[in-house]
């Protein structure tokens, strides 16, 4: 009987050091698939008009809903892959492009996006911290990130994840 108890549990633990090397080999195997863009989804309605805000930039400045009339806001967080990739591309594209540009960093400012500020040269503002609150309740309290807002002429143009999806969509004529 004891060599019948033995057995089992001989088996028992045999199958648990299976079942946990599958398992990490099945976690392996996650974390090496590239991580795939979902469908661009609108992060602030179309034709939504941007509410009044003052809030203070990084470097001291006062900014308000005025100096976005027409430009880009791009909201940000500094521990999302996401949003490394498209701090990356404001890097990369032409700042005429989305020139104003306001960058929101929900939490505090990265060594990475100091960088990526330098780079542009004076064309980003910049607002990070606890001043960010104001700026994401002016566009109805921005909860996914990274979010990228296009705004013509005080209101939503174009919302979405990646820029240069945002920037590509058109504005009807009769909106402007």
């Amino acid at each position: 009987m004891l060599a019948v108890l033995t057995a089992a549990v001989s088996a028992c633990v045999v199958l648990t050091l299976v079942n946990l090397v599958v398992l990490f080999a099945v976690v392996r195997r996650l974390r090496e698939q590239p991580q795939t863009e979902g469908p661009q989804i609108m992060a602030v309605p179309r034709n939504t008009a941007v509410l009044p805000f003052e809030t203070t930039t990084a470097d001291g400045a006062t900014i308000t809903e005025k100096d976005v009339f027409s430009g880009v806001v791009a909201f940000v967080t500094p521990s999302c892959g996401a949003c490394k990739d498209l701090v990356n591309a404001l890097r990369d594209h032409d700042p005429e492009l989305f020139s104003p540009l306001l960058l929101v960093v929900m939490g505090e400012l990265t060594d990475e996006i100091r960088d990526v500020v330098a780079a542009l040269d004076g064309a980003v503002q910049v607002v990070a911290g606890p001043a960010t609150t104001a700026v994401s309740t002016a566009f109805g309290g921005i909860e996914s990130f990274p979010s990228v807002v296009r705004v013509d002429g005080g209101v939503v143009g174009a919302s979405g994840v990646r820029l240069d999806a945002v920037l590509a969509i058109q504005v009807p004529v009769g909106m402007l």
